[in-house]
């Protein structure tokens, strides 16, 4: 984070308190001392007690006159105090769920938003994100309500040894899910596949020193959504290629009902996410009648605006 440095011999800022200028203008319009002595006492530019000294008299002389509040110093803000609040709460609501964000995934939260409402901000760029440094003022903006910490990571072998955590999570998912058919609980997951098989131990001559095997692979992963209910159902499959462009042949002679996308990465991202969730599993679970139940797991990729 960068933070802004005086530059040596720039004009003096605001280098008195609030109370030195209310007493220093209170002189002024009471005629116990002139513009020029109260700037030269109290350190304060003239120019600045001229503007108090007339918005005062204003003021009081006129009481029909609408005031306009003054800007705050320095760069304007881009959202509203309400809009703040609610980033400030949607942080804190998805900590209390067990899926805290990081300020990347702030940032995608935000510029989600503002694609949404159709805004455009200059400040951030042509792609509506913003940058590392508007996310480290809006945390210092809130310090005393959010707080970037260290996350600790708990590993499968202590998950399975801990039983209390354990016994815990299915004592609350027995109660969220009391009363809802097997057929109305689903369950999703991802898997990638690649096409490499990986350096083997092969046999070759004695002082060979470089040994090939002849294989095609393009060590290019593939990610698949599966997903089932506990009645044993099965949706469609999801595919996603790793590939900057799709591939008409790519969608041939699949499974029934997949539907098929790409990345950069090859791995699911929050616009594939929210495509799966939309357009393949929203529909079938639209035509089920009553509540139903979505499991997944905590993947930063799942902490999509429009899903949740």
């Amino acid at each position: 984070m960068r933070s802004y440095k005086r530059k040596l011999g720039a004009r003096a800022y605001r280098n008195y308190s609030p109370e030195t200028l209310d007493k220093a203008v209170k002189l002024v319009l009471t005629k116990k001392m002139t513009l020029r002595a109260a700037s030269e006492r109290f350190n304060i530019h003239r120019n600045t007690l001229w503007n108090k000294t007339k918005e005062i008299k204003r003021s009081t002389t006129s009481n029909s006159e609408t005031v306009k509040p003054k800007r705050q110093h320095g760069g304007q803000p881009i959202f509203t105090k309400e809009e703040e609040d609610t980033f400030v709460a949607h942080s804190i609501a998805m900590a209390s769920y067990g899926f805290p964000m990081t300020l990347l995934d702030l940032r995608c939260v935000i510029k989600s938003y503002l694609d949404r409402t159709g805004r455009k901000v200059p400040v951030f760029g042509n792609g509506n994100f913003p940058g590392r440094e508007w996310a480290m003022s809006f945390m210092k903006r809130h310090k005393y309500v959010l707080s970037e910490r260290v996350a600790k990571n708990i590993t499968y072998a202590r998950a399975a040894t801990d039983t209390e955590v354990i016994d815990s999570y299915f004592e609350h998912l027995e109660k969220e899910l009391e009363g809802i058919p097997p057929e109305k609980i689903w369950n999703y997951d991802k898997t990638n596949v690649q096409d490499d098989p990986g350096s083997k131990k092969v046999l070759v001559r004695r002082g060979a020193k470089y040994p090939e095997r002849i294989q095609n692979c393009s060590k290019a992963c593939t990610s698949i959504m599966v997903c089932g209910n506990a009645a044993g159902q099965l949706a469609p499959l999801y595919v996603n290629y790793k590939a900057e462009n799709m591939w008409s042949t790519w969608t041939e002679n699949g499974p029934e009902g997949a539907r098929y996308n790409r990345t950069k990465s090859g791995w699911f991202d929050h616009q594939v996410f929210e495509d799966w969730f939309i357009n393949l599993m929203l529909p079938i679970l639209k035509q089920q009648d009553g509540q139903k139940v979505l499991i997944g797991d905590n993947l930063s990729s799942h902490i999509n605006l429009e899903v949740i």
